[in-house]
């Protein structure tokens, strides 16, 4: 501070899509929304955060997928940083944030929704994205409200808050964007409209819980991940991290180890769960687990580890891989006949 050695933040862009046309201008004002961010929560110069603009179709997978909503919605953020809190930012010199996910189509509408236009509605999503990845939330009423306050406090300094926006008359951006969008069939244009009306309709109420459950997931797979780092695993090279989360909301974590008589490794997963037994955690008290390894598909807990995740009756099981690929399964799917300790009573 004053001495003239922190950089920006490295932000690298992608425009995957080819619905709408990005001006340069654009993407320039989204990119000083998120610098903006960086300086007043004072990131290392080395930090660097993903943004890619993609369609609406596009986002709608990766909801589905991810987030198990069926439609799209205008933001997805996915958090690779440890830090979970606000202050805790700031931390080491070298980190990857995570990637910032934004549908150009969404944004467009948006801001004619609003009445002011593709610009600012482009630089506000990815500033409300870097705070999510920040560790920002609006999940009550509180929380919403300081989330709020530090997007105002970097759109400010772009001349792009709700209060410059007030100032004019208009209410619209200095540069408009609206001729970006190209033509499409009117019909077209009518379902996306239905969408919309729909997406606004159920965002309230349909995506608390899922937005909720959608952070303890990432969180158990940050964890996973860090854990996975501490695998001893000297045959296989095989490095497989796990994380349980039980209904107190504390985690447990695990890693491979195996051993020379190769019959006493033990997995990742298992690792986790015995943690938390040991700590007094009880069949019925643990509530989810993640597993995740370098798999081309997603990491699948082997018979072994099934049995014990009955054992314990956890409900919800995740499986990943290291490239971000997850898919939730149940524990009836995951071992549809196995048993318990309730079977011999």
């Amino acid at each position: 501070m004053g001495k003239g050695r922190r950089c920006s933040m490295v932000i690298n862009f992608s425009d995957d899509q080819d619905e709408v046309r990005i001006p340069k201008e654009a993407v320039a004002l989204l990119k000083k929304g998120l610098q903006a961010v960086a300086k007043i929560h004072d990131l290392p110069a080395k930090t660097e955060v993903s943004v890619s603009l993609v369609n609406d179709e596009v986002i709608h997978v990766l909801n589905k997928d991810y987030r198990g909503i069926d439609r799209p919605t205008d933001v997805l953020s996915f958090a690779l940083d440890e830090a979970v809190e606000p202050k805790e930012n700031g931390g080491p010199e070298e980190h990857l944030l995570g990637d910032i996910v934004i549908s150009a189509e969404t944004a467009v509408r948006q801001g004619k929704e609003y009445g002011h236009g593709l610009n600012r509605e482009l630089v506000y999503l990815g500033v409300h994205s870097l705070l999510h990845l920040l560790g920002y939330d609006h999940m009550n009423k509180a929380d919403k409200e300081i989330m709020r306050a530090e997007e105002e406090k970097a759109l400010q300094k772009i001349g792009l808050s709700q209060e410059d926006m007030d100032r004019e008359k208009e209410k619209q951006d200095p540069v408009h964007f609206s001729a970006a969008v190209k033509e499409a069939p009117a019909s077209r244009k009518a379902k996306k409209k239905t969408a919309s009306h729909l997406e606004k309709e159920k965002s309230e109420m349909g995506n608390k819980k899922s937005e909720k459950k959608d952070k303890t997931i990432l969180k158990l797979y940050k964890k996973a991940l860090k854990t996975r780092e501490n695998a001893y695993v000297p045959f296989s090279k095989f490095k497989v991290g796990a994380a349980v989360l039980t209904s107190s909301g504390e985690i447990y974590t695990g890693c491979n180890i195996e051993n020379s008589s190769f019959g006493l490794t033990v997995c990742a997963e298992r690792v986790a769960i015995f943690k938390a037994a040991a700590a007094g955690v009880r069949p019925g008290e643990m509530k989810m687990l993640l597993v995740a390894a370098d798999t081309e598909d997603v990491t699948s807990p082997c018979g072994a580890c099934r049995q014990v995740i009955a054992e314990f009756g956890i409900p919800e099981i995740v499986m990943a891989n290291v490239s971000g690929d997850m898919k939730k399964v149940t524990l009836e799917e995951l071992l549809p006949f196995g048993f318990k300790a309730s079977d011999f009573t």
